[in-house]
This record gives structure tokens, sequence and C-alpha cells, in this order.
């Protein structure tokens, strides 16, 4: 095993896009940086996985978790943030002009990714409802606002609110609420539960900042980042478990890991999530009795049910032209949440999507990649059986290819790959609790800054990614990474990053 320095300024714990982030802004702020990641692949929910066709050369290569990104168009602040990183000038993007389509009982619908061609289409589709769609419309530019670089009044105006009573204030009808909310998967909250500050933070990523692809995936992002990390003196070390965070005298001093021995460093940021960091990788939990307590106080997110699935044949012409199309059996949210919650994914919306349109070199030549998506409450695959989960594992891949079957009759004769991902997976391979795959559930009450923060009462140590400020999926992973990293230099050289 090569040999490695051992002391650093900072050591980053994961690679998720938090820690990538935060390892690249501060190693281009000049602090040596190493980042210590568990897998074999740097990226956590950005990276891809190969799987072969058993007895050929026919490869297919997975993307993890990125359909799509937003807040990419220039002026907005991811492209601000990824342009002064380096980032920018590695990646190539693809721009969608439309987002997804969302079918419902009474409608089936492209959604335009421009916001003012979005707010035309329902207007159009609905003309007796134009005036609270305006008025929905209006309000959601006005929280995109940032006069002065924060939150806009009305920003702060609905912190406390959930998106239910954001859109009852101006539009009542459920299947335009259906519509609007039928991003709700990608916080994994129905609107009822779901902060509207944090929804329309993500809503308008995309539909005021550009829908977007990197081209390669999300291992091309995350390749980029590790080049930024390493071109300014950093290193990004794979199959590297952390198994402690070692302090003296009540301030952090380094960590140890499973087969590498120990690094040290005065700052240790955590992109592992929050509840492990706290519970199991600190070695004083005295340190951190606040920190235990909000965590241990705060709800988690939900998990997902995922296909990955490769096919012979042209899938846009065999009946899956869409990226992603979102399902809803009903308007009624409450239905839904007790479908998720009693694991009843029968009676759950769904989606679909054909990732060959947005990316064509994953797939080998003449075939396609699909996915097929069900929310999961985690809890629900906890404490089986080997026999147990792998029942109830098949019935979940049958139900899931039911969903593609749907779109291509003949699908099940076309499969070459399944690879079907669920909750223990997603715990597996991210280590967050139940497979929560966006760190706590962004409630009114558990949302951004009533989080852990970045900068923890345990003297250099801090966090970033989707379990602290702001919020989660890539974009605000990145820019917790970011915001992060500015905290740490801050404390290190005494000075603003």
């Amino acid at each position: 095993m090569k040999s490695i320095e051992t002391d650093w300024d900072v050591i980053v714990i994961g690679s998720g896009l938090g820690g990538l982030t935060s390892a690249a802004r501060m190693a281009q702020s000049g602090l040596r940086v190493l980042v210590l990641e568990q897998h074999v692949y740097a990226g956590g929910y950005a990276h891809h996985f190969l799987r072969k066709v058993k007895g050929t050369k026919i490869v297919y290569d997975f993307d993890v978790a990125l359909h799509q990104t937003g807040d990419l168009l220039p002026g907005r602040g991811m492209h601000t943030t990824l342009g002064k990183l380096g980032v920018l000038d590695r990646i190539r993007l693809r721009r969608f002009d439309v987002a997804y389509r969302t079918v419902g009982p009474e409608h089936d619908l492209e959604i335009p990714a421009d916001i003012d061609a979005y707010e035309a289409l329902l207007c159009n589709e609905y003309p007796e409802h134009a005036g609270g769609v305006h008025g929905l419309f209006e309000t959601l530019r006005a929280i995109d606002e940032r006069p002065s670089g924060g939150p806009s009044p009305a920003a702060f105006a609905v912190m406390g609110k959930s998106l239910q009573e954001l859109l009852d204030e101006h539009v009542r009808d459920p299947r335009i609420q259906s519509i609007f909310s039928t991003l709700w998967g990608y916080l994994g909250l129905i609107p009822s539960q779901v902060s509207a500050f944090i929804y329309s933070q993500m809503w308008l990523s995309y539909h005021a900042g550009g829908c977007f692809y990197v081209e390669g995936g999300g291992q091309a992002l995350s390749d980029a980042f590790v080049d930024v990390i390493e071109a300014h003196g950093g290193k990004v070390l794979l199959r590297t478990e952390v198994t402690n965070i070692e302090t003296q005298g009540g301030r952090v001093v380094g960590v140890e890991t499973r087969n590498r021995g120990r690094f040290r460093a005065p700052a240790v940021v955590s992109n592992a999530p929050a509840p492990l960091t706290f519970h199991q990788l600190l070695d004083d939990r005295s340190l951190a009795t606040s920190e235990i307590e909000l965590s241990d106080s705060l709800p988690l997110s939900c998990s997902i049910h995922q296909a990955y699935v490769g096919i012979k044949g042209d899938a846009a012409k065999l009946g899956l032209p869409d990226r992603s199309i979102f399902h809803s059996r009903s308007y009624d949210f409450d239905e839904e949440l007790a479908a998720l919650e009693a694991g009843d994914y029968a009676r759950q919306g769904w989606m679909v999507g054909n990732h060959t349109v947005a990316d064509p070199t994953h797939a080998p030549e003449g075939r396609s990649i699909l996915h097929a998506t069900v929310m999961a409450d985690g809890r629900l695959w906890e404490g089986l059986d080997e026999a147990s989960y792998r029942e109830k594992k098949a019935d979940l891949e049958a139900f899931l290819i039911d969903r593609l079957a749907d779109r291509i009759p003949d699908v099940r004769d076309r499969i070459e790959i399944c690879e079907t991902g669920t909750p223990h997976t997603m715990q597996r391979y991210s280590l967050n609790p139940q497979g929560a795959i966006y760190g706590y559930a962004h409630t009114p009450t558990a949302h951004s800054v009533l989080r852990p923060q970045p900068r923890t009462g345990v003297p250099g140590l801090y966090l970033a990614g989707a379990w602290t400020f702001p919020a989660p999926g890539f974009t605000g992973s990145m820019m917790s990474g970011w915001n992060t990293a500015g905290l740490v230099f801050e404390d290190v050289e005494g000075k603003k990053a």
C-alpha cells in the first residue's frame, strides 16, 4: 500500500458533493486538504457503477442518482460557485427545454423548464384559475430575489410554512396543486409536510436556474472536483474508511482509519451522516451534547426504491421517449403518504424514465438505460432476515419492471441487466440511517438553519452535505460544502476566504 503524508491542514470525511465542494474550495484557498472515502469511487450519490452483461463484452454505465440538476444558468448561484472553483471548465452541460412529464388522473403534461413558459402552460390549461397561478408564480419570483445576497422578504415570509399552505394561499384546484408539487419526491415529503421555503428553492433551481445534465453524469461532476482538489495540492484517498474522529483537550486533532492508520489535522469536515458523526465517529460524545440532542430530535427523510435497467433496443422508439415521467395515482397526497408509510407501493405514485435521452453515451450501442423509482420508508426494511429481504426485494423489482412494461410491453424480454436498490442498499453504501437519502426531513420546523450547524460546538469539527445547512440534493449539498469551507478557512487562517 502506497504511503501518504499523515499531517494535513484539513481532513474531509466522505466524498459526497458536500465534502468534495468544501475540499475544492479549501484547497483552492491554500489549505492542504485530505479527503478520505470508504468507497471505490468518489462522489457519494454522484457516482456511477458499471455492469457487464454475462458472457459478453457489453457494459452498461449506470448513473446512481443524477437525472437533472439546476441553477446553472450564467449569473445563478451554482454557475457562479462552480465557475469560481474551476469545476465549470472541467465539465460539459446539456440543457433541457422540458424539465419532466407529469401524469395524473386528469392531466398529462410536459413541463417546460422555463418559468414563464410553465406559468403560461398552466394558465392555458386551467384558464379559470389563471389569477391564482399568476399569484403563485409572482410569489416564487419574489422568493427567488436576493436583494442583499441573502433571502428576500418573500423567502422569509414562507420560512415557517408548508408547501400546502403556500399553495392554498393562491390556488386550491387539486390538479394544479398536484402538477406544481410533482417534484415532491426530490425532497421526500408531501406538500403538507415539506417546507415551502426549501421546496421553492429546489423548484426555482430548475425553473428559474435552468435544467441541465452533466455530460458523463454524476461521476463526471465528482471527477471534476477531484481534479480541482488534487491540482491544488490536495489528495482524495479511496477505500479508506474513517472509524474515529480523535480529540485531545476538547478539540479535534485528526482521524483514525480502518486500514491506513491515523491522519492528523486541526480541522475535520464530516460529510458523513450527522447521526453517525456524533454517535459513532466522535471519540468523546460529551463534546457534542447539544448537537446530539438536536440530531436525535430531528426526523429522518424517506428512502427510495430504484431499479436500474439495461435493455436491448431504442427505448424512445419502443414507447418511452421521456427522460422522466412522474405518475400520480390520485390527487390525494394523504393517500400517498399512508401508502408510503405502509410500504404499499402499489398505491403510490412512481417515476420512470429513459436515461439514454439524458446521456446516450452510458448505454452500449443499440441499447438503452431505464430507471423506475418509488419512494420508501426505510424503517420497513430494517431487521429482515436474508430470505425475507430477498423475497421483499423480488416483489419490489417485479413492481418496478411492471411500471416500465406500462410503456414498453415486452421490456422483460429485452432486459440484459437489472439492479434494484432498496433502503437497505442506500444505507449500506451511504451509511445514512434507514437509507435516508435527503438527510433529515425538510419540514417547516427542521430545515436549513434549524438543523445541526456546519460549525459545530466541537472546536475543529465541521459538517458539510445534506445533513446540515442549507439543503439536500446536488445543488444543496454543493452550496453546503462551499459555505462550510469558508467557515473552516476563516477559523484556520483567521481571515475570510
